[in-house]
């Protein structure tokens, strides 16, 4: 232990450290290391009290095992330790004995080889803001716990007047946000896409969590379909509770007000899971109105309980009702417009909307740092399907392919009829690597629907992804058709992906080759097919220029009677 000059030394450089920065952050960065020279090198913990979830969460440490670090990272207020008897007494207390100490302190003590702990409150204004936990090497430190409890009242200080700064901060920042959004969705009411993602990119913000998701009620069906989302993993969304219902979403839609699970009365149920598999463990569902008019909901989720703050609930209040004034007029200039923009054959964009939503979407993606997939989509054998059964089976037959990659996609994917028997689909905010999990989903599903008077089809798909492949759209779309080609070269019925110079192996034909060589394999199968077809029908019309004897003898018969 240092002598009382150097301890009076010390604690001025720990007031210097304290008031250096307004950052939370700093103040617990410095804290720590002061704390740690003043015991002698003891292991030191900052925790924050959290009254709410009534518990202390671990802010900063020094020195202690991983192990100790993992189990000090919640400790609920009524867990029996030595924090325990802070929150009770709001006093310091120490131990110098494990056997004597409360359970979590023992279990700690041991662990570290601690010769004493200290815990500490931390009180600015008669609130408990935190607590420091400390383990000495050295047990004749612990005869300094009321000086150690006037450093914890100084750094209290330092604690909460970075904790108002951070808040004000953060509502500045927050309110910010929501400004620029309002004026986002201002510029971009007539787009349903844009104003989706616009929602989304701000709820993640507003709810300082990676996962949300927007949900358009669809009336016919009593359902929600899940327009867009952020931070969700993709095999787990059959998991997803979508029924109005059932739902979360329904019940805050129904009600009119926001529903949050987590708080502690019950788990969410009927839940996706976060990218990565982690289960959620709070959620806000906000319902997205206008007027009398139910549009859908915004969802946010968490991993962490009790993840939301009142005051962050009523930012994604106020963003929810500004989505549902754009949606509604997004909505109704949709169902206007769309017409022009469909073919009337699938239900489907039709090209020209491609060719326009293309190079649109490539230049969003652009300027919002997102990626962005594409996938071109072309239905196996419908020229056989057209000679064997009929046009009409084979219009069927791309109706049902359609209709099946519509089921397959999100609402915010654009789906359009690329040619007569290809699909291409824009896939927004999609990484590099998740296309083609979504190129291949949609291929099974393809194989696994049987079309009724048909049978088993299946499609080739190429896929090309920005910026990870492809620099531009002309890029993309070029990537694609190579792909879909070479798709149908090696067989049908798969995906194939833009192969780039640096992924090929030694020996292996360069792509560019390659897609020229599946080119040409295309084209001269649809001229052996074009070929066959002339060839067989001459047969058909033969009687046009032959004599036929039946022609003969029904003149000579016409003669004799």
């Amino acid at each position: 232990m240092a002598n009382d000059g150097n301890l009076l030394q010390r604690y001025i450089a720990l007031q210097k450290a304290l008031l250096s920065s307004l950052r939370l952050k700093d103040v617990l960065d410095a804290a720590v290391i002061q704390f740690s020279e003043l015991a002698g090198g003891a292991k030191v913990a900052f925790f924050l009290s959290d009254n709410e979830s009534m518990s202390f969460k671990l802010m900063a440490a020094k020195g202690y095992s991983e192990k100790t670090l993992e189990q000090l990272r919640i400790v609920p207020f009524n867990l029996d330790g030595l924090l325990k008897y802070v929150v009770q007494q709001r006093s310091p207390v120490s131990s110098s004995d494990p056997e004597s100490a409360p359970d979590l302190s023992a279990q700690i003590m041991k662990r570290e080889g601690s010769q004493g702990q200290i815990a500490l409150p931390l009180i600015s204004a008669n609130l408990l803001v935190g607590a420091v936990l400390m383990e000495v090497s050295n047990a004749s430190i612990l005869a300094y716990i009321d000086f150690y409890k006037e450093v914890a009242d100084v750094t209290a200080l330092a604690v909460a007047n970075s904790i108002l700064f951070g808040r004000s901060e953060y509502e500045r920042e927050r309110l910010n946000t929501l400004y620029k959004t309002s004026c986002a969705l201002s510029g971009s009411m007539l787009q349903v896409n844009e104003v989706l993602q616009i929602a989304a990119d701000t709820a993640v913000i507003l709810g300082n969590t990676p996962c949300c998701a927007v949900l358009i009620l669809n009336e016919t069906s009593d359902r929600f379909n899940l327009a867009a989302f952020k931070g969700l993993e993709g095999a787990s969304l059959n998991e997803f509770d979508l029924s109005f219902s059932g739902s979360v979403a329904g019940s805050s839609l129904r009600n009119g007000r926001t529903e949050y699970l987590g708080e502690g009365s019950r788990e969410p149920y009927g839940m996706p899971r976060a990218t990565g598999g982690s289960s959620f463990q709070s959620v806000v569902a906000l319902p997205i109105i206008y007027g009398d008019a139910a549009i859908g909901a915004l969802e946010v989720f968490s991993t962490e309980p009790r993840a939301f703050h009142r005051e962050q609930v009523e930012l994604l209040e106020s963003l929810a009702a500004q989505v549902g004034t754009a949606l509604n007029v997004a909505l109704t200039h949709q169902s206007a417009s769309q017409q022009s923009a469909l073919d009337v054959h699938t239900g489907l964009y039709n090209r020209l909307y491609f060719q326009d939503a293309l190079p649109k979407e490539v230049e969003r993606s652009d300027r919002h740092k997102h990626e962005l997939g594409l996938l071109l989509i072309d239905i196996d054998h419908l020229g056989q399907i057209n000679e064997h059964l009929g046009q009409e089976k084979g219009d069927e037959a791309i109706r049902h392919v359609a209709a099946v990659v519509k089921d397959t996609l999100r609402d915010i994917d654009i789906a359009c009829r690329y040619g007569g028997e290809e699909i291409a689909v824009i896939l927004p905010e999609t990484p590099g690597a998740n296309v083609y999990e979504v190129a291949d989903r949609v291929r099974q599903a393809v194989r696994d629907r049987t079309a009724p008077g048909i049978g088993t089809l299946t499609v080739s798909i190429g896929v090309s992804s920005f910026p990870s492949i492809a620099a531009n759209a002309e890029e993309l779309l070029v990537g694609a058709e190579q792909a879909l080609d070479i798709a149908k070269f090696e067989g049908r019925d798969r995906v194939k992906i833009v192969r780039l110079a640096g992924n090929l192996k030694p020996g292996e034909l360069a792509w560019t080759d390659l897609a020229n060589q599946a080119r040409m394999a295309v084209i001269s199968e649809r001229q052996q097919r074009l070929q066959s077809r002339l060839t067989v029908a001459p047969e058909y019309a033969s009687w046009l220029t032959s004599t036929g004897s039946l022609v003969g003898k029904k003149k000579g018969q016409g003669k004799d009677s």
